[in-house]
């Protein structure tokens, strides 16, 4: 499994992923003192496709963090998109699909 994490203020994505996979985890944290909203989504093809929004209180209060576990598949050579009204940290799972020969 992969993972695409660190602490961005901003935006952020990832190299192209290689081989296609799933995405199976999102996991945000506000740092700032205020509230944020953060996109999370894929680029393909140059274009931006969002897929989770979260609305963030601030630092170190009920509703400063999230967690969601997924399961959509990433096209092999997309990258991964974080958008960030704040500072904050984060942690995505990446699992790689694996195709077997019947």
């Amino acid at each position: 499994m992969s993972v695409f994490q660190g602490n961005i203020s901003g935006s952020i994505k990832s190299t192209a992923i290689d081989i296609a996979g799933k995405l199976k985890s999102i996991s945000v944290y506000n740092k700032s003192a205020g509230a944020i909203v953060v996109s999370v989504g894929i680029v393909v093809s140059s274009t931006d496709r969002y897929l989770f929004s979260f609305n963030l209180a601030a630092a170190a209060s009920t509703g400063s963090s999230s967690f969601v576990a997924t399961d959509i598949t990433i096209p092999a050579s997309a990258q991964l998109l974080i958008v960030a009204g704040g500072s904050t940290d984060y942690y995505l799972t990446i699992e790689p699909l694996i195709y077997t020969a019947d």
